[in-house]
C-alpha cells in the first residue's frame, strides 16, 4: 500500500483534551480512528481513550479481516462494553461517554463505521463524495426537510447526540458505510465536531488540496480553532491520501507528535501546555489495573 497520512489534535478553549486520534498500520490494512469524549459527563477522556485502545487491540489481534464490516461492528461493541467496565471500576463508579468514527482500509477499499457526530469524509477530485450522517436530532431534522444545512449549523441542539458509546446497558447500533474502492488521490478525513462544525466544506476541501497533506491538516485544525474562538472545542482529525494498492512501503507522516513506524494515539503539538500526555498515562494505568483485577477474579 502507498499512502500519505497525518493527524492533528488541538486543545481549543478547553481545560482538558478529550479527543483521541489513531492511525495504525498492519501489513495488509490501515485503521483510522477518532474518538471525541463527551463534555458534560464525567471523564470523557477516559471513554475516548478506552475506545481507541479497544479498536487498536482488536485490529492487532485479528489474523484476518475477511469481513471488514463485521470487524468494525464488533470492535465498536467491544469498545462500548470496555468503556462501561472501566467506568464501573472507578471509585465512585462513573458513566463516561464518547462518540467514535473508524475507517478500515484493506485491499484498496475503505470501510467505515461511526456512532455519534464524529465524521468521516471521502474527498474525490476536490469535492466531498461521501460523508457520514451525524447521530443527532438536528441531522434527522435536516434529512426530513425541517431544517436546512445552514440552519442546522446554528441550531442550539446541534451538538446533542442521539447515540454514543458507553453509558447505556446495550451497545448502540453502529452505522456502517458502504465499501468504497479508492482511486489515486482520494482523501479520507475523520474528524471531531470541533473541526467540521467550525469550517465550511468548501474551506475544508480547499485546504486539504495540498501536496503536503499533514501540514494542510494541521493548518485546517488551527483554522477551525481560530474560527470558533473563544468557544473552541477540542479539534482533532486524521487524514489519508490514497496513492496505490501496490505492496510497497507507505509514505506515512504524522503531525501532532511526528510519530513514525508504530501508529499510536499522538499527543498534541502543544503537549507542554496541555496535560494530555499525563492524562493518557493515567488512563492507561487505570485500564491496566482494571484488566489485572479481572484476570485475578
Amino acid at each position: 500500500m502507498r499512502y500519505v497520512a497525518g493527524q492533528a489534535n488541538r486543545l481549543g478553549n478547553r481545560a482538558s483534551n478529550q479527543d483521541r486520534c489513531l492511525v495504525l498500520e498492519r501489513d495488509d490494512a490501515v485503521l483510522l480512528v477518532i474518538a471525541d469524549g463527551m463534555g458534560g459527563h464525567a471523564r470523557g477522556d477516559l471513554a475516548a481513550q478506552a475506545c481507541v485502545d479497544t479498536l487498536s487491540r482488536q485490529f492487532r489481534a485479528r489474523q484476518g479481516l475477511e469481513d471488514p464490516a463485521q470487524f468494525l461492528r464488533e470492535a465498536f461493541r467491544e469498545a462500548h462494553r470496555t468503556i462501561q467496565r472501566v467506568g464501573q471500576a472507578q471509585k465512585p463508579p462513573i458513566e463516561p461517554l464518547t462518540t467514535g468514527v473508524a475507517c478500515l482500509i484493506q485491499d484498496g477499499a475503505a470501510h467505515w463505521a461511526h456512532v455519534g457526530d464524529s465524521r468521516a469524509y471521502l474527498i474525490r477530485q476536490g469535492e466531498v463524495a461521501l460523508r457520514t450522517r451525524d447521530h443527532t436530532r438536528v441531522a434527522e431534522m435536516v434529512e426530513s426537510g425541517l431544517l436546512t444545512e445552514q440552519q442546522a449549523r446554528l441550531h442550539p441542539l446541534r451538538n446533542h447526540v442521539s447515540l454514543c458509546l458507553g453509558g447505556t446497558q446495550h451497545p448502540p447500533p453502529v452505522t456502517l458505510g458502504p465499501a468504497i474502492y479508492l482511486l489515486p488521490g482520494d482523501i479520507l478525513l475523520l474528524c471531531s465536531d470541533g473541526l467540521w462544525s467550525a469550517v465550511s466544506e468548501k474551506r475544508l476541501t480547499g485546504m486539504l488540496d495540498d501536496d503536503d497533506l499533514p501540514r494542510a491538516l494541521d493548518a485546517l485544525a488551527e483554522a477551525a480553532e481560530r474560527a470558533s474562538y473563544p468557544q473552541s472545542d477540542n479539534v482533532s482529525g486524521v487524514v489519508l491520501r490514497w496513492e496505490s494498492s501496490r505492496d510497497t512501503q507507505s509514505a506515512a507522516t504524522h503531525t501532532a507528535g511526528g510519530i513514525e513506524g508504530d501508529r499510536k494515539p499522538a499527543a498534541p503539538a502543544h503537549a507542554a501546555h496541555d496535560p494530555l500526555g499525563r492524562a493518557i498515562a493515567d488512563i492507561n494505568e487505570a485500564l491496566a489495573e482494571y484488566e489485572h483485577e479481572m484476570l485475578g477474579k
